[in-house]
């Protein structure tokens, strides 16, 4: 019976699938005045500036549907036949069952700036890029404040419902205002501003706080400082809460000073009181230990140990005191200095007093070595930079971790290998060729995976394929994913959001490690649209993972029904058809998998979730 499903399930999904590859957008035509039309789209899809919307069935609202603590978007597509200026959209407070209110959005919702591309990502790479790209001018940025559209062109409103938790579930009736400019020219019976319906189906069930990924996404300190509204600190830490990321450095870093003897002066005073916002308040799942970096206060955790040699003439702490250079990590043969030793476990046990008083153990995280199996050295000495010599010293930092503060954990860029086996808590897998086409083999050691995957987020894929990642989690078995670098140079970003590769004879990418951009207004930061779908994928998998918790809590008698073994056959291949199982591209000769090309089946695969949450009588939480 359970294969008969299975199969069945298959060659329905499946089917669907051939209709949903296609990077088609299909906009519903919502509102029609003087000069100008509003279109919705949901979910959302790219459309670019200066394209025409391919008009599918008309509607007379928005309907919408989520669970309690999520954030569903959707578009509306203003396009006039006359300039229109001081445009803005609202959306109101939505009101529910026994006249439970939602509040109104305390902002405005955001428009799309857009990013013009003059050649795909990709171009002079070998591989196939796992998405569709193209040229034009790309929707990315979501900007504040008023805009304005010329004729013949896209104006584009990106609208975020946030549902609260602990609400009633229901259905939920508001509406988004668009208002505009009237100028003398218009007629007079022109009426603005529009308003159109909007009704929100507030789920039964709420997303799991905290969160069961344990992503992290980077982001560079050196420039955000550069900025002249400096965003940092805790709403910048608020912001990658909401998108299901842990804000990698935390800042301040603790104090370090390296006294005579030598011994380590250690204060964490300013590092645990951010690193217990984030933990404690804004309830992520884990921090890293900032253990490297040139300066007290731009300390990282992300990463630490140089490939061997280079690590024979690295000192630790990076900025020691004048006339007290820091201790030498280790020596020849991969072993730690007793003189790193001595501070470094000093370090070490002042944190784990700090986890053991918070009761943060197992949340903490200390990272070992970038990529150990790669080469990373180059010029004298590269011969030496081998696998076995960095695993070799990734085993002395680990011993003297295990020995010092038994209450973090170890952390390791690299797919699990028999030398490191039992040595790494959480590994964050460069490449996904261990899954084949599936799931991840267990480490043998024991460890959580995580995996690094850069070709999900350019700025000229559809819009579907940041969400992906929560998707190719699922499939895989990973527990998240670690994001490189979000704002890698801000000072460039709105005039040259590209990356150029040194080698695939200068291949281009578009927006690798740019997930953010200087607002034009001066206050801070902009995020990007694939920022915002990164989060989607985000709360997918949180739909998959409470269907999961639901059918294992169900009672033995019920296990074995119909409808239980129908939940589990969906859940088995729920991601089959939206997130191909690729490697990364810069480390793998193999092609490129299939991806869906649009929203269309994630959103589908969304809702049929929900539907078995339902069914299966989950319990708000």
């Amino acid at each position: 019976m359970k294969m008969r499903l299975a199969i069945l399930f298959l060659l329905f999904w499946f089917g669907a699938l051939l209709q949903l590859t296609a990077a088609t957008v299909s906009a519903n035509l919502i509102s029609e005045g003087w000069k100008h039309r509003i279109y919705l789209v949901y979910p959302p899809e790219k459309i670019k500036a200066n394209e025409q919307p391919s008009e599918g069935t008309r509607a007379t609202k928005v309907e919408l549907s989520a669970a309690q603590g999520e954030t569903e978007p959707f578009l509306l597509v203003l396009r006039p036949e006359v300039p229109l200026r001081e445009v803005e959209v609202r959306l109101s407070a939505l009101t529910g069952p026994n006249g439970t209110v939602i509040p109104a959005q305390k902002l405005p919702a955001r428009h799309l700036g857009y990013i013009y591309i003059d050649e795909p990502s990709g171009t002079r790479i070998a591989q196939k890029m796992p998405f569709e790209t193209g040229t034009g001018l790309f929707p990315d940025p979501l900007l504040s404040g008023l805009a304005a559209v010329r004729p013949a062109h896209n104006l584009q409103f990106w609208v975020a419902v946030n549902v609260p938790r602990g609400i009633s579930a229901g259905l939920y009736h508001g509406e988004a205002i668009v208002s505009f400019r009237k100028e003398g020219w218009m007629p007079p019976a022109l009426e603005v501003p529009v308003h159109i319906p909007v009704e929100l189906t507030v789920r039964s069930f709420a997303l799991p706080q905290p969160s069961p990924l344990l992503n992290t996404a980077y982001y560079s300190a050196n420039q955000i400082a550069k900025l002249s509204t400096p965003a940092g600190g805790r709403p910048l830490y608020e912001d990658f809460a909401a998108h299901r990321q842990t804000p990698e450095p935390i800042l301040p870093a603790p104090e370090l000073r390296v006294l005579a003897g030598p011994e380590l002066s250690v204060d964490l005073s300013g590092w645990e009181k951010e690193a217990s916002y984030i933990l404690d308040e804004m309830k992520l799942p884990q921090v890293f230990l900032p253990v490297w970096g040139s300066e007290r206060g731009l300390m990282q955790g992300v990463y630490f140990l140089w490939h061997f040699p280079a690590v024979l003439r690295q000192r630790w702490p990076a900025f020691p005191a004048p006339g007290l250079p820091g201790a030498l990590v280790c020596n020849e043969e991969g072993a730690l200095t007793a003189e790193f030793k001595t501070l470094f476990a000093s370090y070490l046990k002042a944190v784990n007093a700090v986890v053991e008083r918070r009761g943060w153990a197992g949340r903490v995280l200390v990272s070992t070595m970038d990529e150990p199996y790669t080469r990373h050295v180059a010029g004298e000495g590269m011969e030496r930079d081998l696998p076995q010599n960095n695993y070799a010293v990734i085993r002395s930092l680990v011993g003297l971790i295990r020995e010092s503060a038994p209450l973090l954990k170890t952390f390791c860029t690299a797919n699990p290998v028999p030398e490191l086996e039992g040595q790494i808590d959480q590994w964050c897998l460069r490449n996904l060729e261990a899954a084949g086409s599936g799931k991840f083999p267990v480490p043998a050691g024991g460890g959580v995976l995580t995996f690094c995957d850069n070709y999900r987020t350019f700025i000229d894929y559809p819009m579907v394929a940041p969400r992906t990642l929560g998707w190719l989690c699922w499939k895989t078995g990973a527990r998240g994913w670690l994001t490189f670098e979000t704002m890698g140079e801000l000072e460039k970003a709105w005039q040259e959001p590209a990356l150029v590769y040194p080698q695939f004879k200068g291949g281009t990418v578009w927006g690798m490690g740019q997930l953010f951009y200087p607002d034009p207004a001066g206050k801070g930061l902009v995020p990007s649209v694939r920022w915002e779908m990164m989060r989607k994928g985000a709360e997918d998998y949180e739909y998959l993972w409470l269907l999961e918790q639901r059918l294992n809590e169900l009672s033995k008698n019920k296990q074995d029904s119909v409808l239980t073994q129908d939940a589990r056959a969906f859940l088995e291949h729920a991601a089959e058809g939206v997130a191909g199982v690729g490697s990364e591209l810069e480390t793998s000769t193999g092609a490129a998998f299939p991806n869906t090309q649009t929203q269309e089946l994630p959103h589908l695969l969304r809702e049929k979730t929900a539907q078995w949450l339902e069914r299966l009588s989950v319990t708000p939480k």
